[in-house]
């Protein structure tokens, strides 16, 4: 029987894998199998690492993410963060007040800021697992950090009014980001996903995505692969209509949310892409372990065929969800996980 990461590499090469591969976005919700606090997630590599390994023993899956969080990055660029005592970290306060202000802006060095935290999560999964299992890290988009350092209200008042400029903010938010990807690379990543919520089709139009988002997203996506590791682009909501932008970057994979019909999207991407999805996180947080495990099967049955899919969650999940819910999205793809 092949190894996980076997299947999972069969998979995202399009060859038809002997069983599909699962990897839900277990982030945070790890907590749950640790026993660490968020805090301890957010704040310590080796917790959080231990965390997801944690989750991993307990739901058999094909890979490990480690957290999402938004705004690591933009707080190494000086924004303020708040951090809820249970829950994902947001950006409280930008610290430019002006799109030119943005270039004044220094990262922190990843050691002396809480980036460290993810880049060592990222190297002690590699360490654990990487030869079994698929390991894969985040990183914030550059439209999406731009948001962050002037407000996503100013971003987009911006983009009418003078789009040269913000074209140039998007292009050095990207620039700012090449260490932590060399970062990530050099801690052995198989796949760095970049994480682009602020460019969903919910908040700009199609037009915009292609003008302020792609051209950077496209260079953050070759860098990755230059390094030899994979690249993987997440946007929230129904992405539909920037699909074919976003397979336009050449990013081995896209994860895309339950607003979008599985099998429109493998219409549109043509084999181009892996797609990851798309369980409805709702529906994992408050169904009943039949319609998950029958949701599950549905994204099975659009999408497997033929590879290019791993069955996955529509965005990390709530840190409420119960546990047997995850065992039945498992359960679809692998049918050897006894549903508790």
């Amino acid at each position: 029987m092949p190894r996980s990461l076997e299947i999972v590499e069969q998979a995202m090469q399009n060859e038809e894998p002997s069983r599909s591969p699962v990897i839900p976005l277990v982030g945070l919700y790890s907590s749950a199998c640790s026993g660490y606090s968020v805090s301890d997630l957010l704040r310590n590599g080796n917790l959080q690492a231990k965390s997801q390994l944690a989750a991993l023993q307990c739901f058999k899956y094909d890979g490990v993410f480690t957290c999402m969080d938004l705004t690591v990055e933009a707080e190494a660029l000086g924004a303020s963060i708040t951090f809820p005592q249970a829950d994902f970290p947001y950006v409280s306060g930008h610290p430019a007040e002006s799109p030119g202000a943005v270039f004044d802006l220094e990262m922190s060095s990843i050691k002396d800021a809480r980036l460290l935290t993810f880049v060592d999560a990222t190297r002690q999964l590699v360490n654990r697992v990487g030869r079994s299992h698929l390991v894969s890290t985040y990183i914030i988009g550059p439209f999406t950090l731009a948001g962050h350092l002037i407000g996503v209200e100013s971003l987009l008042e911006h983009a009418i009014e003078d789009p040269e400029l913000t074209k140039k903010v998007v292009n050095y938010c990207q620039e700012v980001l090449e260490p932590l990807v060399e970062a990530y690379v050099t801690a052995g990543a198989h796949n760095v996903v970049i994480l682009e919520p602020t460019a969903s089709s919910s908040i700009i139009s199609p037009k915009f995505f292609g003008n302020y988002s792609v051209p950077d997203l496209s260079k953050m996506v070759s860098r990755i692969q230059k390094g030899g590791t994979r690249a993987t682009i997440h946007i929230c909501g129904n992405t539909l209509p920037i699909l074919h932008a976003m397979c336009e970057t050449n990013a081995d994979a896209v994860s895309i949310d339950s607003a979008v019909d599985l099998k429109e999207a493998k219409e549109v991407i043509r084999g181009r892409t892996t797609l990851i999805g798309n369980v409805d996180t709702t529906l994992i947080l408050t169904a009943s372990k039949d319609n998950v495990q029958r949701a599950a099967e549905d994204c099975l049955k659009k999408a497997a065929r033929k590879g290019g899919f791993i069955l996955s969650t529509g965005c990390d999940m709530p840190l409420e969800t119960p546990n047997y819910n995850v065992h039945a999205l498992v359960n679809a793809a692998t049918g050897n996980i006894a549903v508790r």
